[in-house]
């Protein structure tokens, strides 16, 4: 408690050593009631659980070369069916830009990232661990002015190289402290005045079990481009693919530790209709072998989204988006487990300008997990699992101080209509705020 107070005393106190806008203080607070299934791809796996989470940051842009910023997380879950699983972690993040050289032609920019967190379980404490991450990297970046604009910067091209270690303490004496060691390095290149942006990036990990002297290798390669048309009905193009090795203790939601092996690959187009309506189509594939889980899996989803701008003055914006998506997932080992899922969004926005804006949204999911006929049902689940998720959010944000201070507000409520088992409920909210000073 002293500790936050001195911190709070200290951020009122700063401001007055500093020129306007050098600090940004930003945080937020949320409660409610979640599932795995909104976490991560394994819909199966739909285990429902209480969360709370806090955030903090504060920052400060020292120099036009100099910046950092300092957060702290805490991630609080107790599941409903899962008692193996509850737990609570803390993090703590400082990240740190210096710009070596600036100039109007190119910059060096060095980076560094630390990061500390510490998991903690209210049944298993073999599961127990404190986690260091050092990620230091360096980006050169080469520009063009822009003619057109006076001051304005073209990007020719961009080269990042990233090295650091992920060390993983169990607290429990065994076998699972981890030390991994990885390197990254990244290309951008902007062609053809710049309608034609090339991509790629290379990742080896060298994973140690100190107590097992076992070590494991992994990579991730992933590539591809944005194109921009000057069509009337096309605007631009972007397509991504993807293949690496990962491990679940990677994904912040995930609470269970597996490794696997992916693919990735999408593309999307953007349509400009007129100047008020856009829409856009993606189309994505995916795939997921895990090493001792039986989760894998592949599927792909095609997705549509509608942006439509009803006004837009100089004193308000109203505007509408709407997304329709269909979903195809293949268990290799749970035929069971397969789905089709189809999902609609629909949200409504308006904004005052530098004073105010509130949102509506709805979202309908319908998920079929129904087996293909000739199959015998006692192959797995059938369409006992089939149910209707629906979404309902209100949005609101408002600034203050001239825009330096900005409160938000959100409130979530999920409703899951099952064919077969008891209706479930849960509720959200989240409040959030951002005082630059």
């Amino acid at each position: 408690m002293k500790r936050a107070l001195f911190l709070i005393i200290g951020l009122l106190v700063l401001p007055s050593f500093a020129r306007t806008d050098d600090f940004t203080l930003s945080g937020y607070t949320e409660v409610g009631k979640r599932s795995t299934a909104e976490d991560y791809e394994e819909e199966d796996t739909d285990d429902d659980y209480t969360y709370r989470n806090y955030h903090l940051k504060f920052g400060q842009e020292i120099s036009d070369r100099l910046s950092y910023d300092i957060s702290s997380f805490i991630y609080d879950k107790d599941y409903k069916s899962k008692d193996s699983l509850d737990n609570i972690s803390r993090l703590f993040k400082t990240n740190w830009s210096y710009y070596i050289r600036k100039l109007s032609e190119e910059s060096l920019k060095l980076d560094f990232k630390l990061k500390y967190k510490e998991k903690r379980y209210d049944n298993t404490p073999r599961s127990e661990y404190d986690q260091i991450r050092v990620a230091p990297s360096l980006t050169f970046s080469r520009f063009l002015r822009d003619p057109a604009v006076a001051g304005k910067k073209k990007d020719l091209y961009t080269v990042d190289l990233t090295v650091g270690f992920d060390n993983y303490d169990y607290l429990e004496a065994g076998e699972k402290d981890q030390l991994k060691i990885f390197g990254k390095i990244g290309a951008d290149g902007y062609f053809l005045e710049k309608k034609l942006m090339l991509t790629s990036s290379y990742k080896i990990e060298q994973q140690e079990q100190k107590k097992v002297d076992r070590k494991k290798t992994k990579h991730e390669v992933m590539g591809g481009f944005d194109y921009v048309f000057e069509l009337p009905m096309v605007y631009k193009i972007t397509t991504r693919a993807g293949w690496g090795e990962r491990d679940t203790k990677e994904e912040e939601e995930r609470d269970e530790d597996y490794d696997y092996e992916y693919w990735r690959y999408y593309t999307k187009t953007e349509h400009s209709i007129n100047p008020r309506l856009k829409t856009n189509l993606k189309y994505q594939y995916f795939k997921k072998d895990y090493v001792t889980a039986d989760l894998d899996h592949r599927g792909f989803y095609i997705q549509n989204g509608w942006d439509y701008e009803v006004l837009n003055d100089e004193k308000q914006r109203i505007w509408f988006d709407f997304d329709i998506e269909h979903k195809d997932v293949d268990y290799t080992q749970k035929s069971g487990n397969d789905y089709q899922k189809e999902t609609l969004k629909i949200k409504a926005s308006y904004k005052r300008k530098k004073n105010w804006e509130v949102s509506a949204a709805l979202e309908g999911n319908s998920y079929d997990f129904s087996l293909p006929s000739g199959i015998p049902q006692n192959a797995g689940n059938d369409s006992s699992n089939d149910k209707k998720r629906y979404y309902a959010k209100l949005s609101g944000e408002k600034l203050f101080l001239d825009g330096d201070l900005v409160l938000s507000l959100d409130l979530k409520y999920r409703y899951t209509d099952y064919e077969q088992k008891d209706d479930t409920e849960q509720e959200a909210v989240r409040a959030a705020f951002k005082y630059e000073f």
